[in-house]
């Protein structure tokens, strides 16, 4: 049984994880939760002023969510083509059914897991997926399919994640050898479970007023049957250390507190030029607002006449200039600028294409990260069922994420088929690619190009072989009609 100092020891690299984690995630989320970040820059004596100045100007500052933008788009293509699976003998089996369709036992589906899984590991830079099953011991699969007792999959982020270990097996192979989670917390206490290959503890301590962990109030343990400790690491871009990802939109986060600030900053220009500061000796009666009024006293020196303070409008141009630059550096970062060019875009075809093709790059290698992830799930779950590896399973992720302009291509094309080139089997090629490019159905597709390849019915004649009459064929289903009679033209 371990102490509560035991309990508090965390991986030396957990409090900066966690500190990453914390402000990428708030990044991702926007809304209320950023703003209690207070990652707005405090002006000097702004806290001693009048009133809250600075929480102010956190309720009127806008923020444009850069970081969430990042995400979605990653994820529409990363699962436009749903992922495949080839599960040979396994199809059959009830609760193989149950974990793809209810991986969490919350509701989620394995595709919606796994979507959910790599936009937090997206941002916090790696997710922890445990593969758990009830301790309830059943007698008989029918039993556990009756009760729903089975294996499933369970998530933590890197906050929740305390310590973990890895040391070499006898192959040389990384192994994890003990990992701490915080399972949950609330005012009065804390869960904690701690995983051994060959054992596994649960604690529940309580705390003092000040939120300190107390003491011990509940601990059992039991025994780990699968030998080793069911969690997978998926992190789309791992760091040299074990159990440590880097956030994929870290630089992103950065820009986007940035113009953040910035926005903060055009506000307040904004604010100050359409009420700008009236500067006025004490004796002076004023009253603000449109049409005001200001009384001064015959006896007041002119060199004390009340004048007006207003910021420059080209500190405001530039800032605004500032905020284009850093939303074109975040386009530039992500790769995303061929996806989100607007109207105008300076950028050539070539530099656009090249655009597609790092961005395809870097969604190749995430939907590997995933494939990898997800068989490693499958291998610990079916660990669990004491089911084998099937010989034919198989796991089918897009390995190409091209993305093609139609609207540009089609263009292309019609100003290649106007070019003056008159050659017919030019000309029918491109009509092949406006097919291909325009039709969806790939059966329907594939009618239209081989009814092209016949080209134009020739007229010709057919021959009734018991009569002798000749009969001048025009069209394609006269022919087919006549062929049915059993005429017969030259040739056949």
């Amino acid at each position: 049984m371990l102490t509560i100092e035991q309990i508090e020891q965390h991986h030396p690299n957990y409090p900066e994880v966690a500190k990453q984690a914390n402000y990428h995630y708030k990044s991702f989320v926007g809304g209320e939760l950023y703003k209690s970040g207070s990652y707005l820059t405090q002006y000097l004596g702004e806290n001693t002023g009048p009133g809250d100045q600075y929480g102010k100007r956190l309720d009127s500052t806008p923020l444009d969510n850069h970081v969430q933008t990042t995400v979605d788009i990653y994820r529409s293509f990363l699962f436009r083509t749903l992922p495949k699976r080839e599960l040979g003998l396994l199809i059959n089996n009830p609760l193989v059914n149950a974990w793809l369709y209810d991986t969490d036992q919350e509701g989620q589906s394995m595709d919606s897991f796994l979507k959910t899984a790599n936009d937090l590991a997206m941002v916090h830079g790696s997710t922890w997926m445990l593969i758990d099953k009830p301790s309830y011991r059943v007698e008989t699969e029918a039993e556990a399919i009756e009760l729903g007792i089975r294996a499933y999959a369970a998530m933590y982020t890197p906050q929740n994640v305390l310590n973990w270990e890895y040391e070499r097996n006898v192959a040389g192979k990384m192994e994890l050898t003990h990992i701490k989670v915080r399972e949950s917390e609330n005012d009065e206490c804390v869960t904690f479970t701690c995983w051994y290959k060959d054992y596994v503890e649960k604690y529940k301590v309580s705390k003092d007023d000040q939120g300190n962990l107390e003491a011990v109030i509940e601990h059992e343990d039991y025994a780990n049957p699968l030998g080793y400790i069911p969690f997978v690491f998926h992190a789309p871009l791992k760091s040299p250390v074990k159990g440590v990802g880097f956030s994929m939109v870290a630089d992103v986060a950065n820009q986007q507190r940035f113009i953040y600030n910035c926005a903060s900053e055009v506000e307040q220009h904004l604010r100050i030029s359409s009420h700008p500061t009236l500067v006025k000796p004490t004796s002076t009666d004023a009253v603000a607002g449109a049409g005001a009024i200001l009384n001064l006293d015959e006896s007041v020196d002119p060199g004390l006449k009340p004048y007006l303070l207003s910021p420059s409008l080209s500190t405001t141009d530039s800032i605004l200039k500032a905020i284009e630059n850093s939303v074109a550096s975040i386009k530039r970062m992500t790769h995303t600028s061929a996806i989100q060019a607007t109207t105008g875009s300076p950028m050539s075809g070539v530099a656009l294409q090249t655009e597609r093709q790092l961005l395809n790059a870097k969604l190749s290698d995430m939907a590997d990260t995933l494939k990898e992830t997800e068989y490693q799930m499958w291998i610990i779950w079916l660990d669990w069922q004491a089911l084998g590896m099937p010989e034919d399973f198989h796991l089918e992720y897009p390995e190409t994420f091209d993305m093609r302009d139609e609207h540009l291509e089609l263009d292309f094309l019609m100003k290649a088929r106007s070019s003056g080139v008159s050659n017919q089997m030019f000309q029918d090629e491109i009509s092949k690619q406006v097919v291909a490019l325009t039709v969806d159905d790939d059966a329907l597709q594939s009618k239209i190009i081989a009814d092209m390849d016949k080209g134009e019915f020739e007229p010709h004649e057919m021959t009734n072989p018991e009569t002798g009459a000749v009969t001048v064929v025009t069209t394609e289903e006269q022919h087919l009609q006549l062929s049915a009679l059993g005429y017969k033209h030259e040739g056949e």
